[in-house]
């Protein structure tokens, strides 16, 4: 009970209090996270209500609360549209199940909900646990219309296959590294049960690159100097000097690293997927469960057979020399034709986010004018 009260006291002290007023704008972005891929792919203003651990509570729209002591984050959202009065109101942050309860009292405000990440049985399981009903979006955007189904069972909305709206920005280039292997890293010391799978897959891998005195090339994962020190000596310990690795703090040059290989080998990362709606050819290392929940390449997609000639049946070393030979033997030519366009509908691909834009002009152009 005191670690709670603590907790409660130290984001306190993080919130920012502001004591004018927001503007009213067109449209509203809940949640800051991609606030930058927004502006960029809508091209035009709109305002932010922020979300994540720095809060940023404008006073005089929180006041009304304090009257009547309702100290509730959700109640301020509510409030802050009710004050700003946008015609759509967007966020990224879609596994934030809150946001679809907003829509019920808001009914003439438009709200678009945009996939941000892999969505596994773990999130729609805490849905069903919440016992949250009535849960309600105008659009969602989804990966592809295997997720869709989940969600529709979950969420009341109109649902569109985007694809990863950042990775539809990225204009695909040409491959430059030829003959050899980038690993997407899933690193994460907190994650004992994914960490020690991935251990185990980049021991394989090290196994059989060592029979032909390979190395292996590694796209890190982490964003900031302290992780990214521990993320490098994590691999360093396994591979020693026989890895290359690759970072950029510039979230469009991950699509531009991942370009230039030929064969990228991933477990379960929404890069990974990304990387085949690219039409890289890919090594799939996926485990058994996530989370405790039943899980495989493609979930919630159903297993094909067809999938055996670039995904293990089995984590051993038989399975792993098996697959990643196929793989590295397989042409560009012949992976389009027998491969590709069997999984391509796991990550679908709408160059510049064409949807998005159309729905947000239509919702615009129908609501009026502020």
């Amino acid at each position: 009970m005191i670690e709670n009260i603590l907790k409660k006291f130290k984001k306190l002290f993080k919130i920012k209090f502001r004591f004018d007023f927001p503007k009213s704008k067109k449209i509203l972005l809940f949640d800051e996270i991609h606030s930058s891929i927004l502006k960029e792919i809508i091209k035009k203003d709109f305002n932010i209500l922020k979300a994540r651990d720095e809060l940023e509570i404008y006073f005089w729209i929180f006041f009304k609360q304090i009257i009547f002591f309702d100290f509730s984050f959700n109640t301020y959202c509510k409030n802050y549209i009710k004050f700003t009065s946008p015609k759509v109101v967007i966020t990224f942050n879609d596994n934030y199940i809150q946001f679809y309860k907003f829509k019920k009292e808001l009914k003439d405000i438009k709200f678009i909900s945009i996939q941000n990440g892999v969505r596994l049985a773990n999130w729609f399981h805490q849905i069903r646990l919440l016992k949250t009903k009535n849960l309600e979006c105008d659009h969602i955007f989804v990966f592809n219309k295997y997720i869709e189904k989940k969600y529709k069972k979950n969420i009341k909305s109109k649902f569109h296959i985007l694809g990863s709206f950042k990775n539809n920005i990225v204009k695909i280039n040409n491959t430059e590294n030829y003959n050899t292997f980038l690993f997407i890293s899933q690193f994460d010391k907190y994650n004992k049960k994914n960490q020690n799978f991935q251990l185990k897959v980049l021991n394989l891998i090290k196994q059989h690159l060592s029979k032909s005195n390979t190395k292996l090339h590694i796209l890190l994962r982490g964003k900031n100097y302290l992780k990214l020190n521990d993320e490098i000596d994590y691999f360093k310990k396994i591979f020693h000097s026989s890895c290359v690795f690759h970072k950029t703090s510039k979230w469009k040059n991950i699509y531009k690293i991942l370009d230039k290989f030929e064969n990228i080998i991933f477990m379960f990362s929404s890069l990974g997927y990304e990387a085949i709606s690219r039409k890289k050819k890919v090594i799939i290392f996926s485990p058994n469960k996530h989370n405790n929940y039943n899980y495989h390449f493609g979930w919630p997609a159903p297993l094909k057979k067809n999938q055996n000639f670039f995904s293990l049946r089995k984590m051993t070393y038989k399975e792993t020399k098996r697959v990643m030979s196929n793989v590295y033997n397989c042409n560009q030519i012949n992976w389009e034709k027998k491969y590709y366009r069997n999984i391509k509908d796991l990550m679908y691909f709408d160059r510049n986010n064409t949807q998005i834009r159309n729905i947000i002009s239509r919702t615009l152009n129908t609501s009026g004018s502020n």
